[in-house]
């Protein structure tokens, strides 16, 4: 860092970037932004609607709450005391305390993870050799490169190795390594260690040593014995499993995966943060590896993390539940699209699909606000999260660079300057660019953000520049829309230094810029366009969603009927309206749209409240970008409904709550670790 500070290139850069600056401010157009916000601050602060003074998050209690919230927390108070407090919950504590201290979380079980993994590269090696690599796919076309086949294999076969030699040394001098000090800044050195107490520096088990004659000092079974044959039936199942034909390896090792990480879980709830924050990788593979069952994994998810956040705040007491802002809105949201159901007559399975739609990502808000964190957690989550996001953009930049075929009609006719749309396994470049949104505002958020590391903030700035570039290749306009409305949103609540600058910048760009974006840009505004899209396209469906909120206001013409997922899947239409606002007022009527944009902006207002109370730079930083990524997505839904696309909805809902309860319950402060017991 400091020889890139002192280059000719970083001091000439630095010098133009700081006269822009400085003469962005002191134009009359700087003035005058500034101007603008400095005089609509207090406004919208004294606003009822816009004001943040009644938003507020308070521990459930058996007293000094409404009798609606007095429903749920006598009961949550009561059963904590009885199953937390009780026998029942000391013991629990207790197993969980010793299963932390034992010999498995001390290390053991890293040296059993790689007898596994070893025999299961080395018998699918085995097997790719004796049983010939092939030369050409299942529609017998020449494979280019046959041997890449043998690197997977190879690269287990390594870990493993790596695995099993090191043993328990491995998850002690991890953070002390090179890859550990330079994933440290990003959130993610002190992961591999979190739940390993009680480990020497030699990476043994301290209190644990065996005696004399080979057995534990507490009298049990002699731990070396235990650990031996666990290593041994670990290689078993991999050699058996990396020997078995075709996709059935896999299959075992995914199931193998996953009991470890219920049972990682189990003891570590807040491992579900880290989980759902790289979902849109996980429902990719879940979908590909679960055949015919991989459509309810998400529903399995969001049930074993309900299950584990009431174990975590009930029995283990590592947490408590609070009050969330946009409860409030939410229960007259579901009365209204219920009543739409109802009203309209709306086929039950078609109802149900439409209202798990619409309600279901809204779950995930409540898990990011409600599971129990603390600083550690939280960055590990939003380094994975971030992670994801850039693992997207970058295959997103493949495709386009490799001209990945994509659906005719995502492109007119007339843009010949476009080879492809970005879509990576999101499987739509709308979806892509409004996803990539959420990763980049948070990225640029931390990056700017005061008080952070200098490499933290280098890590983030590589991070936002990777997601632009994804943004970019999808050639989503709602996306690009929604980028500046998000950027700009970020720089007013968090930023107001760079708005000046960063509005020349843009006018800059827009005369700098390929060709290609700024054509899609203005071929909407095109006479060509507008006639085409008035006859049978984007305008025509807006026409139609407005002549249905005019003719159907209260209850519209039945939610999931018209224009969404929904009545594309179950055959009402095959028109898409691409605009989430309108296509909620037509099918669920001008009550639900209502609702929807109270909890929309119930949820925009705990994130600027969560900025303004945060103390700690980092959260203060995460807040005001999950509020620009919030505006963004917003924005983008006017063109596209993107909410519909799962892995935006759980993303958007979950990044939105964990920012705003890190804020507003002072996670990362000084002497306040949010969580509660022996979470640490």
């Amino acid at each position: 860092m400091k020889s890139a500070r002192g280059s000719f290139s970083y001091r000439t850069a630095r010098r133009s970037v700081c006269w822009i600056s400085e003469a962005a401010r002191c134009s009359l157009v700087g003035r005058l932004v500034l101007s603008v916000v400095r005089a609509s601050r207090p406004v919208f602060a004294d606003s009822l609607t816009f004001g943040t003074r009644h938003i507020d998050t308070r521990r459930l209690e058996c007293v000094g709450h409404p009798l609606s919230v007095l429903v749920v927390s006598r009961p949550y108070v009561r059963l904590r005391a009885a199953l937390g407090g009780g026998a029942g919950g000391r013991a629990v504590a207790a197993v969980e305390a010793e299963m932390a201290r034992s010999y498995f979380a001390a290390g053991a079980g890293v040296r059993m993870a790689g007898a596994g993994l070893f025999a299961l590269g080395g018998g699918r090696l085995v097997l790719l050799l004796t049983r010939g690599i092939a030369t050409v796919d299942g529609a017998g076309i020449a494979l280019a490169a046959p041997g890449l086949r043998l690197i997977t294999p190879i690269a287990v076969l390594a870990v493993g190795a790596l695995m099993l030699v090191s043993g328990p040394r491995l998850g002690t001098a991890f953070p002390s390594s090179l890859v550990g000090r330079v994933l440290g800044p990003v959130g993610l050195g002190g992961i591999g260690t979190a739940g390993v107490s009680g480990v020497d520096q030699g990476g043994r088990l301290s209190g644990w040593a065996d005696t004399p004659d080979g057995v534990g000092r507490r009298g049990q079974v002699p731990q070396r014995m235990v650990v031996t044959a666990g290593t041994v039936l670990a290689a078993v199942a991999g050699a058996a499993a990396g020997l078995t034909t075709g996709s059935g390896a896999w299959v075992v090792v995914m199931v193998v995966a996953a009991l470890c990480v219920v049972v990682a879980t189990v003891m570590r709830p807040e491992m579900m943060l880290v989980l759902v924050a790289a979902f849109p990788w996980l429902d990719w593979a879940a979908r590909r590896a679960l055949g015919g069952l991989g459509s309810a994994w998400d529903d399995a998810l969001l049930i074993g993390a309900i299950v584990l956040l009431l174990w975590s705040v009930i029995v283990l007491r590592r947490g408590e539940l609070w009050t969330v802002p946009i409860t409030l809105p939410i229960l007259p949201a579901l009365a209204a699209a219920i009543g739409s159901v109802v009203v309209k007559d709306v086929p039950g399975d078609v109802a149900l699909f439409a209202l798990r739609v619409l309600f279901q990502p809204l779950l995930f808000y409540y898990l990011g606000f409600l599971f129990p964190k603390n600083r550690r957690w939280l960055q590990g989550a939003m380094a994975v999260f971030i992670g994801a996001s850039v693992a997207l953009a970058l295959h997103g930049l493949y495709q386009f660079a490799s001209h990945a075929p994509m659906p005719a009609s995502w492109i007119d006719v007339r843009e010949t300057g476009i080879g492809t749309r970005a879509y990576s396994i999101v499987q739509n470049p709308n979806g892509l660019g409004a996803f990539l949104l959420l990763g980049t505002i948070v990225s640029l958020s931390l990056a700017l953000g005061r008080g952070l590391p200098g490499i933290r903030r280098a890590w983030a700035g590589a991070a936002c520049l990777i997601q632009l570039a994804g943004v970019a290749v999808t050639f989503s306009r709602g996306a690009w829309i929604g980028l500046a409305a998000g950027i700009l949103a970020l720089l007013i609540v968090a930023y107001r230094r760079y708005l000046a600058p960063v509005v020349a910048a843009a006018v800059v760009a827009w005369f700098v810029m390929p060709r290609t974006f700024v054509n899609r840009l203005t071929f909407a505004l095109s006479s060509a366009y507008l006639t085409k899209s008035m006859a049978a396209g984007r305008l025509y469906v807006w026409k139609m969603s407005l002549q249905y909120m005019a003719s159907h206001p209260w209850f519209g013409v039945g939610l999931g009927t018209f224009g969404g997922t929904a009545a594309v899947t179950y055959g009402y239409g095959r028109l898409w309206v691409d605009n989430f606002y309108l296509q909620l007022g037509a099918e669920g009527g001008l009550l639900l749209l209502a609702f929807f944009l109270w909890i929309l902006l119930r949820g925009a207002k705990g994130l600027v409240k969560a900025h303004a109370v945060g103390r700690d730079p980092y959260v203060r930083a995460l807040c005001a970008g999950t509020f620009g990524a919030f505006v963004a997505v917003a924005v983008a839904n006017v063109t596209a409904s993107v909410w519909e696309t799962l892995v935006v909805g759980v993303g958007f809902w979950f990044l939105a709550g964990l920012a705003t309860s890190a804020g507003l319950h002072g996670v990362g402060a000084e002497g306040e670790s949010g969580l509660s017991g022996e979470g640490q």
